[in-house]
């Protein structure tokens, strides 16, 4: 019995040195990982390492995703103002030689042509856009508006070399009409809207983008002079011709125009900012009276911007002047670079050319030239472009 219970101390002795040693030992790893030694809370996994504080986290923006615009609300709000132009001329067509006797019939012959174009209201009170190869020769002009309402039309003002006309419905009033934008922001890559009539399907809506701006000495044909066309890939075709071009908010940025024979995606729309230069003499005299600088221009060529230090791009070269006109009376000579006229940046022998015509006859302007590698200031009065 004795025996026993001495066993049973044993036994108790054992288990107390036991967990001693596993106290003594489990401080001991904390202390030499650098915890602290506690002696109510033991640590069961001595030998997990304790975690780094964590950095805080950054949020990182999400990449934009490209949604497309809903045009439907640009273009409900558009189309009432866009209109149907058709046309009535009266084509005489003569016999190759002269009657005789045995050919009595050979006499001239008149025959109607009708056409189909596109405008659009630029006023309540009637004022209508379009181009001039869509109404030239017409002897009448008819125009229908979307809501099914007809109005004859006659001609305020054209101009055949910026390829222009302004129209006046007839007894129109309160009628629902287009704002201009400016063309001159365009970018390229912009969303364009087109609307028109394209091969008789009436209210026709297209959309691209600008493909290009500035597009000039295009093979279009005609009496059309001045070029600096708005490239686009929303769809034009015959019938199209004379509608307008819109941007994103619905403001007019140009007028449709032109397409290149069997070319894709190639449709030409003229600025409506070249629109508004011409716009005050198409309403008041019905013509654009031009004026004229006296001199023959081309683009600068990259030596001789080099040779006289023109380090930014610009100007247009004089290659020969007009003996006698107003670039002659101011002194100008052939070879001067032209920079700057009445405040305005030449950025090429195009763009002087549309600046001087639209400066107004008369006017007496400043003129900023590069003479060798010398800046010549000069004052010029335009005279009126000879016909």
């Amino acid at each position: 019995m004795r025996s026993k219970c001495m066993l049973q101390r044993w036994k108790t002795l054992v288990v107390l040195a036991a967990t001693m040693s596993l106290t003594t030992l489990v401080g001991c790893e904390q202390a030499s990982n650098g915890g602290p030694l506690n002696d109510t809370v033991i640590d069961t996994a001595p030998d997990q390492e304790v975690p780094a504080a964590k950095e805080p986290v950054v949020a990182v923006e999400p990449t934009p995703v490209a949604v497309f615009p809903d045009f439907a609300d640009v273009v409900e709000r558009a189309h009432p103002a866009v209109v149907n132009i058709y046309t009535r001329t009266t084509v005489v067509t003569r016999p190759s030689r002269a009657p005789s006797l045995f050919h009595p019939d050979l006499v001239p012959r008149e025959r109607v042509q009708q056409s189909l174009g596109s405008g659009f209201l630029i006023a309540a009170d009637g004022l209508v856009l379009t181009n001039e190869h869509v109404i030239r020769n017409a002897n009448e002009i008819a125009v229908r508006l979307l809501d099914e309402r007809w109005f004859h039309a006659e001609v305020v003002g054209k101009d055949p070399k910026t390829d222009i006309a302004l129209l006046r419905l007839r007894e129109a009033d309160d009628l629902p009409f287009l704002e201009l934008g400016d063309s001159d922001g365009l970018r390229v890559g912009s969303w364009v809207i087109a609307i028109g009539n394209p091969l008789g399907l009436t209210s026709t809506v297209t959309v691209g983008i600008a493909s290009a701006v500035g597009r000039r000495a295009l093979p279009v044909g005609g009496e059309l002079h001045y070029q600096d066309f708005i490239q686009t890939d929303a769809s034009i075709n015959p019938g199209n011709s004379g509608g307008p071009l819109l941007d994103i908010r619905g403001k007019v940025i140009g007028i449709n125009t032109a397409v290149i024979a069997g070319g894709q995606g190639l449709g030409f729309s003229i600025p409506i900012n070249m629109v508004r230069d011409i716009l005050p003499s198409l309403q008041a005299e019905g013509r654009v009276r031009r004026s004229w600088l006296g001199i023959y221009v081309g683009d600068v060529p990259q030596r001789l911007r080099e040779a006289i230090g023109l380090g930014a791009p610009g100007g247009a070269l004089v290659t020969r002047v007009v003996v006698g006109g107003p670039a002659d009376r101011a002194g100008m000579r052939a070879g001067d670079v032209v920079l700057r006229i009445d405040q305005k940046d030449v950025a090429d022998a195009s763009r002087l050319t549309w600046i001087a015509a639209n400066l107004g006859i008369g006017r007496t302007v400043p003129v900023e030239i590069r003479r060798g590698d010398e800046a010549v200031n000069v004052e010029l009065t335009l005279a009126a472009l000879p016909e």
